[in-house]
């Protein structure tokens, strides 16, 4: 097993979407230290809920989990940026299933559902809050 491979699978359109939007995006143990900057930005985490299920014989590998996108645009300048960053990352997330049909360095993975998008107003930050989840599964075998 390995989950950083499994992880990289469901980053990677993520980051692409963001970096072709040109926000910055930020996952899981990177430093992010400014968090009252008034500029947009993306957050991406990323959590591994069962990785296994037992059967008759022995536990088989099947990874599942949640991947959350928290978008943060600056407030007071209306909706429309966060709609149109929560659109271009719910469109990355369901490319996945779309596009990557082949096992990509030994995973094989889907997103579930989405939820959101999600917008509110940040009491005492200057940002406006939106956020876009979903559940994921995969499965690796050695390449």
């Amino acid at each position: 097993m390995t989950l950083q491979n499994v992880r990289k699978y469901f980053e990677e359109p993520v980051i692409a979407a963001a970096n072709a939007l040109m926000v910055p995006i930020f996952v899981d143990n990177q430093p992010f230290t400014d968090a009252d900057s008034t500029g947009a930005h993306i957050l991406m985490r990323l959590a591994f809920g069962a990785v296994t299920e037992t059967t008759l014989c022995e536990s088989m590998e099947h990874l599942r989990g949640s991947i959350v996108i928290e978008i943060y645009t600056p407030k007071g300048e209306g909706p429309a940026a966060s709609q149109t960053l929560a659109s271009a990352m719910s469109t990355a997330l369901l490319e996945i299933n779309r596009t990557r049909l082949q096992s990509i360095d030994g995973v094989r993975g889907v997103t579930r559902e989405l939820t959101g998008p999600s917008f509110s107003a940040l009491d005492n930050k200057p940002h406006f809050f939106a956020r876009v989840g979903c559940g994921f599964q995969a499965s690796y075998t050695a390449p």
